[in-house]
């Protein structure tokens, strides 16, 4: 009998157990709602105070300082808060936010309102694109400004060479072009 409850001690520690984990970019959808006027000037669960000026929020399973891109999906407005509690306790509500993040996102009037949750940074920094997906879509477009100093310190102009004295140099079918215009002879 003590043999199998040692076994069993030693299964649990070497398999691990499912854990939450988020990942740069993770998204997540439900309803959102803000505190009500009790909960101010009293200590958070990360043992700050909370104030209605702020833009932090409460978050049943993200780690404190997760920041967290909240998008109200009725009006597309959306504003960056950092989880600095734990809750909301009511069933289906995923994120509590403050005063001031829920006038960002005009939802001080309804109360409640479906948004998309995304994480776009950890322990205070702000990391809106992962590491992984960086890449250039486009070529860099430089302003005219950057090129203003090399222009201005290269006046002198070159003119390029029209006349091509080896012709093995010339593409196939191409002739050199030439200052001098040959006017065709016509007969009489």
């Amino acid at each position: 009998m003590q043999n199998r409850s040692w076994y069993f001690l030693l299964l649990s520690i070497l398999i691990p157990f499912p854990s939450f984990t988020q990942e740069l970019g993770d998204e997540s959808y439900g309803i959102a709602s803000f505190y009500s006027n009790y909960f101010y000037n009293r200590k958070t669960a990360n043992q700050e105070l909370l104030k209605k000026t702020e833009l932090t929020a409460a978050h049943r399973l993200l780690p404190f300082n997760t920041l967290v891109e909240v998008t109200n999906l009725a009006n597309k407005r959306s504003v960056i808060v950092r989880i600095n509690d734990r809750g909301p306790y009511k069933y289906g509500r995923i994120i509590d936010l403050t005063f001031a993040a829920a006038k960002k996102i005009n939802i001080q009037r309804t109360g409640l309102v479906k948004v998309r949750l995304k994480i776009v940074g950890f322990e205070n920094e702000l990391m809106l694109i992962p590491y992984q997906q960086l890449e250039l879509e486009t070529n860099p477009k430089f302003s005219p400004k950057f090129y203003q100093k090399t222009r201005l310190k290269y006046k002198k102009k070159y003119k390029i060479k029209r006349v091509i004295k080896n012709k093995r140099y010339l593409k196939k079918g191409k002739k050199p072009k030439s200052k001098l215009k040959v006017k065709p002879k016509t007969k009489s």
